[in-house]
């Protein structure tokens, strides 16, 4: 059983190191299973499943590999794995979704991957598949981040915002939110580090991993009374829950799931999308609108929604005519 201190940190903090959970042989089969499957695709994968025969990159300073389980069904037995079970239950409810679940290589590079988030109301976890230290292309977070502002709309090289990285030994495993801050540091070290990587969501997220294929990792069970659903919650929290490129949709989506509890909890009892189950404390679940509105750049807001607004107006097409 997990440690109750383990899942109150990640709710407080957006994130929790769990060390290793996973048995040393275990292990050991991982890590051959790794190794064998980047001799076969030493540059990753493109976003078509096709093999990369270049080193370049088609996530910023990654070579990915995004369907393990098919090449190596060894890496099945993460997803059996008790403590993942019983978190991913916790925090998610039954029948959650597997909604991508890849491996990440990550060679000698003198450039981050910006600080950024994913989606809302959901859960992830890391493996570290190496031994992995500071600067050696390991993924970084902010904690408590998860009720505050995307990255792109407030100040973060303040000196109160410090990333934690996630540095460790082989099998190392770290739970944290998507909707709070990460980023992928540089590697100044001629050693490649590799991680996997699990995004989840409740019973109504989408089945779909980076590429848009859909994997069958799940033994997601198909929702049942949809008469009986809040179909006008189902639309609020599947628009505002795609907020990571907006203040004003992730600050509305927080107000909802923080303050209006009765809406918040009826989202949660019918798995509506983009939503994860509180921890049930008030002062774990607690929003401070104060300390959200004041972390916020509003020139940045002002400049980054004004771009945005221009680009849908004028459309792609007409964009993608003016940049010729």
């Amino acid at each position: 059983m997990v440690n109750e201190e383990k899942i109150k940190s990640l709710y407080k903090d957006g994130m929790v190191n769990l060390d290793s959970i996973f048995d040393q042989e275990l292990l050991r089969d991982l890590v051959v299973a790794k190794d064998n499957i980047f001799k076969e695709y030493p540059y990753g994968q493109d976003d078509r499943l096709n093999k990369k025969n270049k080193a370049d990159f088609v996530r910023p300073g990654s070579y990915m590999i995004w369907d393990i389980i098919e090449k190596k069904p060894i890496f099945s037995k993460i997803l059996e794995n008790k403590n993942i079970k019983e978190i991913a239950t916790r925090v998610l409810g039954q029948d959650y979704t597997v909604a991508s679940f890849y491996i990440r290589k990550t060679p000698k590079i003198n450039e981050k991957l910006n600080p950024h988030i994913d989606y809302q109301g959901g859960l992830s976890f890391s493996i570290l598949l190496d031994e992995i230290n500071h600067e050696e292309g390991e993924t970084f977070f902010y904690k408590k981040s998860h009720k505050l502002p995307p990255p792109p709309f407030i100040n973060i090289d303040s000196s109160k915002y410090v990333p934690s990285s996630i540095t460790g030994n082989v099998g190392d495993t770290f739970f944290w939110f998507p909707d709070c801050w990460h980023g992928r540091n540089m590697n100044m070290k001629e050693k490649e580090t590799t991680i996997l990587m699990c995004h989840l969501g409740n019973s109504n997220h989408p089945s779909a991993d980076g590429t848009g294929r859909k994997v069958n990792y799940s033994n997601k069970k198909e929702s049942k009374n949809l008469d009986k659903r809040n179909k006008f919650l189902d639309k609020i929290f599947e628009f505002f829950g795609r907020s990571s490129n907006n203040f004003f949709t992730h600050f509305i989506y927080c107000l909802i799931y923080f303050k209006f509890d009765r809406l918040s909890k009826s989202a949660i009892h019918q798995k509506t999308i983009f939503t994860r189950h509180k921890y049930g404390d008030s002062e774990v679940d607690d929003f401070s609108v104060t300390k959200y509105l004041q972390s916020a750049n509003y020139l940045k807001v002002f400049l980054i929604s004004s771009k945005t607004f221009i680009k849908k107006l004028l459309g792609k097409k007409l964009i993608s005519i003016l940049k010729r």
